[in-house]
């Protein structure tokens, strides 16, 4: 969008449903303005509680609807070529509002910020919650399928919820979630502090449990705040898991040398969704889950006595943001959200099903990786995942472990070579 005027478009925050002499003033100063309409109500308001000098301020502004905001940026854009204009939005329009958009379409330099407390500054002082270490969502238009992994990673999570994602759908999500993992110790020291239309006359504000607030209706305009004990989150370092910190059943976990390396390959980064089919113990889906607490883990496993080792090694370790899913790949991996990196460790005889089912699902420029114990996977799996597709290339991994007190000479203990196979969607 080119420059086509040399006036300022001034956005202005609203704290509340009240505007004060101050933004009436440079409303004062312009042609038009887009608002919602509780916000052209609330300039109305003021009008009236402002006095004379203030009369009439509405009927002389042009209205500019602000949704779609395709089309407000549009109208803005008409309306700014004839003299200043107005944004009215809510709070601090540069934090999760308006203000990155208007920048995009105009550029910093046409653009004048008056910025409101935020509802989440008011929110936190309502609750007397320090929040300088808190986590930020908005799920303003988002799927709330995935929302429970990022939220039970920090002991305190301010979210920007919309009419879907309202706090008693963020309650029941929750629920879900943690029952997933059969962790109803956690489920019941779970808060949810909801501050309901801050600043205006049906100002609300409440803390509840998650069964309560699953039964309670909110206003649409709220902040919701989640804090759980500190003590109950994983604080281990981010790699580094050991098999002796992993419950286990007849060896069935990957060596921790073979681990490091396969995490190497699979190349994880912050807000990605990894899948481990034929978990096991789910030690591969536990470390990726616990490097990045924004991972989205879900660790496949056909044996119920093993996803009840996964349930409770997730507890033990208090890794939250991993989702253990009963059932034989590749049937069971239908519904689940597309990964960006998938890792094969069992696979029952169906390797080349489940390769074919995770390719097509696989995010572009995602990776799989499979481990290898038997020679005929090691010839096979590299075939049927360049058919499917992918750049392949393949390590093959020894590991000998020593004794750091043996006699000069000693053998050690060989672990079983592994071939570790990796490929790529281009």
């Amino acid at each position: 969008m080119t420059a086509a005027s040399n006036h300022k478009i001034h956005v202005i925050g609203v704290s509340g449903c009240r505007l004060g002499p101050g933004a009436l003033k440079i409303l004062a100063s312009c042609h038009a303005a887009a608002a919602s309409s509780r916000l052209l109500e609330a300039v109305k308001e003021a009008e009236n509680r402002l006095g004379p000098e203030f009369r009439g301020l509405t009927s002389r502004l042009k209205p500019i609807p602000i949704t779609p905001v395709d089309a407000m940026i549009d109208g803005l854009f008409q309306a700014w070529a004839k003299g200043p204009c107005a944004v009215l939005a809510s709070g601090d329009p540069l934090f999760f509002g308006i203000g990155r958009r208007l920048i995009e379409a105009f550029g910093a330099d046409k653009l004048k910020f008056h910025p409101a407390l935020s509802s989440l500054q008011l929110a936190c002082a309502r609750f007397a919650l320090p929040w300088d270490r808190a986590r930020i969502l908005s799920l303003h238009g988002r799927d709330g399928e995935l929302f429970p992994f990022r939220i039970l990673t920090s002991p305190m999570t301010i979210l920007f919820t919309d009419r879907k994602n309202s706090p008693d759908a963020i309650a029941e999500g929750l629920i879900g979630h943690l029952e997933s993992l059969d962790h109803r110790g956690l489920m019941e020291q779970v808060r949810l502090h909801v501050a309901e239309d801050l600043k205006c006359p049906g100002e609300r504000t409440g803390s509840y449990g998650l069964h309560e607030a699953a039964k309670t209706r909110f206003s649409p305009l709220n902040i919701t705040i989640c804090t759980i004990p500190e003590a109950m989150l994983n604080r281990g370092p981010g790699l580094g898991l050991t098999e002796s910190e992993v419950e286990h059943l007849r060896g069935l976990i990957t060596k921790d040398e073979i681990r490091a390396v396969t995490i190497h390959k699979l190349s994880p980064g912050p807000g990605q969704i990894f899948w481990d089919v034929g978990a096991g113990s789910g030690s591969v889906a536990l470390e990726m889950a616990r490097l990045y607490p924004d991972t989205c883990a879900f660790a496949v496993e056909k044996r119920p006595e093993l996803i009840q080792v996964i349930r409770k090694n997730c507890r033990r370790l208090g890794i939250l943001n991993l989702r253990p899913v009963e059932g034989l790949a590749p049937e069971a991996l239908t519904g689940l959200p597309r990964p960006d990196r998938v890792f094969i460790g069992g696979s029952g005889g169906r390797l080349e099903q489940i390769i074919n089912c995770c390719a097509k699902r696989l995010e572009p420029g995602g990776i799989m990786v499979v481990n290898a114990i038997l020679e005929s996977t090691a010839a096979s799996a590299p075939a049927v995942m360049e058919r499917v597709g992918l750049e392949v290339d393949l390590s093959r991994i020894s590991v000998q472990r020593l004794n750091a007190n043996m006699d000069q000479g000693g053998q050690g203990r060989s672990l079983n070579p592994i071939t570790v196979i990796r490929g790529i969607k281009k």
